[in-house]
């Protein structure tokens, strides 16, 4: 597929403009005092030449960017050799020869949920194939699913392709560093790269990044070709889903274990069986729903998964019929481990790879070598897993903190609804006591009825129950149900998770109609989020004039300094919102541009807000806004803040 058409002559294009403007405005700017002196005659030359001093300054930046601003090539991970897993070497040299992909120089073992391919030219034009290989890929996904991977991979280094695509990947990272180095020096000494670079990296990286989903798109199709378009579809969708369930995952596992010792999360996940989440097929299904609503955007490297099924002519995964595991509440994850799931179809809901595989590809590729390398790449890691278990120890802490200020505030007043739905919270989170979770939880909605908050969590801890408690899981699911539909009915960013869960409630009980009503509602709530055309971010901020005039007085000194300032209310989180427009001008924005250094009229707001919202009662959210913001359509007369002589 290399470089199509029209696309691939502008992108290839944009390669050499940006090496080859750099070359010559570096070398000219670096000889500017010379051959300023030598064509202007007399004191005229030596004037321009003295001012022109400082421009080799700039002109050196611009000839040493492509050296200094080369992207890390590491290669980190274990090392894998044939004798340590022959299987996979056998796996992978039999994908390799199937789609005439050159040879691999090295195959590493990470810890990411991910494969990946780096090829790159060595000395005397050689290039250096490396593969990467997830742990956690290899332990969730069926080998089926990873051939397919594996085929993708390989087919990114098939042919010219391979050499093309990689050659812009790396001038997208190199673009990419340098863009991050050159906000990190300001002055006028890097005006002339700076304006360059403003007017071509957002070019050239949104043509890279079309051209790196075309080779998206391409190596799916020669994964589908090697292993079936069901195979390559599956794998999609088990990375998609058991991505999300290594996400619920892990946080558990680093806190859990670094209460007793330093944790272990690859080599407890090798000897895992099961994942707590997804619970049941409904709610893989659920997932998946919300994970084909997320739309290809200009940023990303890969098409969405959505775009992806549909080039492979995936078929839709509500299913056409029941199916045995949707029924009821169906076998719980222990139980389902042991029943043989049917086989069918590979586009059929029934074959949704919603479950951990068994065996993995991990089982059947590393064999004995699984657990030593889980181990071995645990320890190479510690310093970062060490970390990760103390940033979430924490986190817990801080939610134990909580609990016990809220329990302080219980003994001298009654709790608010928000407060006491947090108290069952903590209770079911921090102490696993369900039941008096369930209690409070109950107690809040006879005294503050369809509060949304209290519903939700209710409903969440009922659906857990009907795991615990076979005998009377469909009561508890039913009223899980209702509680869902309450909160589902009232406006607000809850009412998509709600719908979600009542989309995989639908789809337990059989009822593939209002499963597919219920899902509809939640998708197009979802494109009208993601497209900007929900509900306001903002509303109106709720206070009393006298309450308006005492904020007035206090932010006196950035109502004086600032275009308009306007106090609304945000609709997700219930705080006050400050929206700010700095003052701005012409000069401003052309210093801006020149040095990248930030306006001083909009530090001066910033350096405002630090010293004065400390004196605030209530707790406002700053939000900085420039010329042409789109959040100044919601910013009216009526929520304008005015000082006293206004």
């Amino acid at each position: 597929m290399a470089r199509r058409g029209l696309s691939g002559l502008k992108l290839s294009a944009r390669l050499l403009l940006g090496d080859a403007a750099l070359a010559s405005a570096g070398v000219a700017l670096c000889t500017a005092p010379a051959w300023l002196y030598a064509a202007l005659p007399g004191m005229l030359g030596v004037a321009a030449g003295a001012l022109a001093l400082p421009l080799p300054f700039a002109g050196w930046a611009m000839l040493r960017l492509p050296f200094a601003a080369r992207p890390p090539g590491a290669e980190d991970g274990i090392r894998l050799r044939p004798e340590d897993a022959p299987a996979l070497f056998r796996e992978i040299e039999q994908v390799r020869a199937r789609l005439g992909a050159p040879a691999l120089d090295a195959v590493y073992l990470n810890s990411e949920f991910n494969a990946s391919i780096r090829q790159h030219r060595r000395l005397l034009g050689r290039t250096r194939n490396v593969l990467w290989l997830g742990q956690p890929l290899l332990e969730m996904l069926s080998a089926e699913s990873c051939r397919a991977i594996l085929a993708h991979e390989c087919a990114h280094i098939a042919g010219s392709h391979g050499r093309y695509a990689s050659r812009v990947y790396f001038a997208r990272l190199q673009w990419q560093e340098a863009a991050r180095q050159l906000e990190r020096r300001k002055g006028l000494s890097t005006s002339p790269l700076r304006l360059f670079m403003n007017w071509h990296v957002p070019r050239f990286l949104a043509a890279s990044l079309d051209f790196a989903r075309e080779c998206e798109y391409e190596a799916d199709a020669q994964s589908a070709r090697a292993c079936g378009a069901a195979a390559a579809a599956n794998a999609l969708m088990a990375v998609s889903l058991q991505g999300r369930a290594l996400r619920e995952y892990w946080p558990a596992v680093y806190v859990q274990a670094a209460d007793a010792q330093p944790p272990s999360p690859h080599a407890r996940l090798a000897g895992e069986t099961e994942l707590a989440l997804p619970r049941d097929e409904a709610e893989a299904q659920a997932w998946l729903h919300q994970a084909l609503c997320r739309p290809t955007t200009g940023d990303d490297t890969h098409p969405s998964l959505s775009d992806r099924l549909a080039a492979l002519h995936a078929a839709d995964p509500l299913p056409a019929t029941t199916s045995p595991q949707l029924q009821d509440t169906g076998p719980s994850r222990q139980d389902a481990a042991q029943t043989p799931a049917p086989q069918a179809a590979p586009t059929n809901a029934s074959s949704l790879p919603w479950r951990r595989a068994s065996p993995t590809a991990a089982e059947e590729w590393l064999a004995d070598q699984r657990l030593p390398l889980a181990q071995a790449l645990d320890e190479s890691q510690r310093d970062a897993i060490g970390q990760t278990a103390l940033e979430l120890q924490n986190q817990r802490g801080e939610a134990v903190a909580g609990h016990h200020d809220l329990m302080r505030k219980q003994r001298l007043r009654a709790l608010s609804a928000d407060e006491r739905a947090t108290m069952a919270w903590y209770a079911d989170t921090l102490t696993g006591d369900a039941d008096s979770a369930a209690v409070l939880l109950e107690q809040n909605l006879r005294e503050h009825p369809g509060h949304v908050p209290t519903l939700c969590q209710l409903a969440a801890l009922q659906l857990h129950r009907a795991r615990m408690d076979r005998t009377e899981a469909k009561r508890l699911e039913a009223a899980a149900e209702t509680l869902w539909t309450q909160a589902a009915n009232q406006p607000g960013p809850h009412r998509l998770p709600c719908l979600r869960q009542l989309t995989a409630a639908a789809l337990r009980h059989g009822d593939l109609d209002q499963a597919r009503a219920w899902r509809l509602e939640a998708d197009q709530l979802e494109r009208q989020t993601q497209a900007g055309d929900a509900a306001p971010r903002y509303q109106a901020h709720g206070l009393n004039e006298s309450e308006l005039r005492k904020l007035a007085d206090t932010l006196d000194p950035l109502l004086r300094a600032a275009t308009g300032v306007w106090l609304l209310r945000d609709t997700a989180s219930d705080r006050l919102a400050l929206l700010v427009l700095a003052r701005d001008s012409a000069l401003a924005r052309a210093v801006g541009k020149l040095t990248g250094e930030q306006s001083y009229l909009r530090r001066d707001c910033e350096m405002l807000l630090a010293r004065l919202l400390p004196r605030v009662r209530q707790p406002i959210e700053p939000v900085l806004m420039e010329a042409g913001d789109p959040l100044l359509s919601q910013c009216t007369q009526a929520c304008l803040l005015r000082n006293a002589q206004a």
